[in-house]
């Protein structure tokens, strides 16, 4: 990994540490998320897309986070970031590694994720990598069952552990045209769509499946 690379994510842990979970918009009771690899460290904005998506899907009582990691008022979040897709993939994948090898990020994933253990209820749509972050972090908690109730939603996942644990209630889709989803991670898919690995959350009939899936658990 470069030095370019290797100072931009310094300087990015560097950030995160200085963020107070005072801050932090995990603070409602009943929260809908949206958690993914980053493709830009000085933003963690979502796309306009992806807001809609959220806002669409959102469950009665549930406040919609309108920021990807690390969910902090202080963490540039309203700005829309345009970057390519080779730029997209290339940070993707050294957030992939980060997030399994380099023990600062994994403190940080734990801190900015802890808020979630103080909610009532949590919906997390995982994008991509977003459920290797996931795992991770529900790794360092050990095999205690959730204090909360938490239903996570996977859209094309590439994580390298399997999310089996009893106490989550998980929804996997994957894409035909996917080959990262297919060929890099090991969880069987619930649902297969006629999707890519980049625009699940864009398409109509994924919404309708993650809208219904949410509406049959708050039955369950």
């Amino acid at each position: 990994m470069g030095k370019s690379a290797m100072s931009k994510m310094k300087q990015y842990l560097d950030k995160l540490d200085t963020l107070s979970l005072d801050q932090t918009m995990l603070k409602s009771s009943k929260v809908l998320l949206f958690l993914s690899g980053s493709s830009h460290l000085n933003c963690a904005s979502l796309t306009a897309g992806q807001l809609e998506f959220l806002e669409q899907i959102c469950p009665p009582d549930f406040s919609v986070v309108a920021s990807n990691f690390p969910f902090n008022q202080r963490f540039e979040h309203g700005r829309q970031t345009q970057v390519s897709l080779l730029t997209a993939s290339i940070s993707n994948i050294r957030y992939y590694w980060h997030t399994l090898y380099n023990s600062r990020f994994q403190e940080a994933l734990q801190r900015h994720l802890s808020p979630l253990l103080d909610a009532e209820e949590a919906v997390i749509i995982c994008k991509s990598s977003g459920l290797n972050m996931l795992t991770q972090w529900l790794e360092g908690l050990g095999e205690e069952n959730l204090p909360i109730r938490l239903r996570v939603i996977a859209l094309g996942p590439v994580s390298r552990r399997l999310l089996n644990r009893k106490d989550i209630d998980l929804l996997v889709i994957k894409g035909r045209k996917d080959i990262y989803s297919r060929c890099l991670d090991g969880h069987l898919a619930d649902v297969i769509v006629d999707s890519n690995h980049f625009d699940y959350e864009y398409r109509e009939d994924v919404k309708g499946l993650v809208y219904d899936w949410i509406r049959k658990s708050d039955k369950d």
